[in-house]
């Protein structure tokens, strides 16, 4: 048997590009293929088929997001100012004229009408990320407002994913923000 002359880790970092530029279904196995340098047989070898690669992607690009949350969380004096660098850096991220969103809420969106297996995990991970948020904010406010604010929290982030697609949109989208969640200026 040929030994693999490949990680696994840098073929999902590989792939992960262009899954989150094409989408699922545009994404097809020549494209990727190119993308990671390997042949079809190794990709279907090492992940069984386009589906799972494209959910071995989703994770690692979750693990990644999350990461982050917890590093921002930890690097700041507050709950409440670890959430607004977040959202900071979110705005920042939507004025690159290579913007292309949240890899997890574009798949949400792509695969919303299949409702299959890969737009299921895309919405756990959202889901676990907004569990994270309530998490953090339990540390601040009631367990019941903690929840309510990290839900606010999260359609401000699916807003500001989605928004940042239109030209000149960073000024708009931070008075928005800060328009819809006041309770971020309390502590």
């Amino acid at each position: 048997m040929a030994k693999k002359n490949y990680q696994r880790e840098d073929v999902l970092d590989n792939v992960i590009s262009l899954f989150w530029q094409q989408g699922y279904a545009a994404s097809s196995i020549q494209q990727i293929t190119k993308a990671t340098g390997l042949k079809p047989g190794s990709i279907y070898h090492e992940f069984e088929s386009k589906e799972k690669l494209f959910q071995e992607a989703l994770a690692r690009y979750a693990t990644a997001s999350i990461g982050a949350i917890h590093k921002k969380m930890v690097d700041t004096e507050n709950v409440n100012e670890g959430i607004k660098q977040i959202l900071a850096d979110l705005v920042e991220q939507s004025k690159a004229c290579d913007y292309c969103g949240c890899f997890l809420i574009k798949t949400q969106l792509e695969l919303a009408s299949q409702g299959n297996s890969l737009y299921q995990f895309a919405s756990m991970q959202l889901s676990n990320i907004e569990k994270i948020y309530t998490e953090y904010l339990s540390r601040v406010y009631s367990d019941e407002l903690a929840k309510a604010y990290a839900a606010q929290l999260m359609t401000v982030i699916f807003g500001i994913r989605i928004y940042g697609y239109q030209a000149d949109s960073a000024n708009t989208i931070t008075q928005t923000f800060n328009a819809l969640l006041p309770w971020l200026n309390e502590h």
